[in-house]
């Protein structure tokens, strides 16, 4: 399959830039004799303000777990479905972007699985493979263990 893209030379210019080295948007340039497609080297405070934002807002969500337990407890499993991929999957997803893709942490799971280790992978499949209350009950404190560890060791990184 060939990806064409074509760019106009009036576009600003940062709409045509790529990080070098970046392995989610990574481009391969054939031609471009108006030197259209430029590439930067990556500036960490570009997006490290929006990451530590998305770090919060991932430790307040992951502070809302009773909202899946009480939906456990009724018996309800779309509903509690629904909270643990908010408020348990979506959390640890966000931190893997922040540890591995800081620079496109908002990609959710858009080929994360070329994105991440091969064992932080297989960990997140394991939490995103519920099929029943049981399972999901299971899963949370697991997760809640592994989320912790994720936080602390970002924590070490930007300190």
């Amino acid at each position: 399959m060939i990806d064409f893209c074509w760019q106009l030379h009036n576009r600003a210019g940062n709409e045509c830039e790529y990080i070098k080295g970046n392995m989610v948007e990574a481009a391969k340039v054939i031609f471009d004799k108006a030197e259209v497609v430029r590439f930067v080297d990556g500036n960490p405070t570009n997006y490290m303000e929006a990451n530590k934002a998305r770090l919060e807002e991932c430790k307040y969500r992951y502070s809302q777990h009773s909202r899946v337990k009480k939906y456990i407890r009724r018996g309800l499993y779309l509903e509690a479905y629904a909270y643990y991929n908010r408020y348990v999957l979506e959390p640890l997803i966000d931190l893997l972007r922040i540890m591995y893709t800081p620079a496109n942490a908002d990609y959710y799971l858009i080929h994360i699985s070329h994105h991440i280790p091969e064992d932080k992978l297989k960990l997140l499949e394991y939490f995103a493979q519920i099929n029943s209350l049981d399972a999901m009950e299971k899963r949370i404190p697991e997760a809640e263990d592994w989320f912790n560890e994720m936080v602390k060791e970002l924590e070490r990184k930007h300190q």
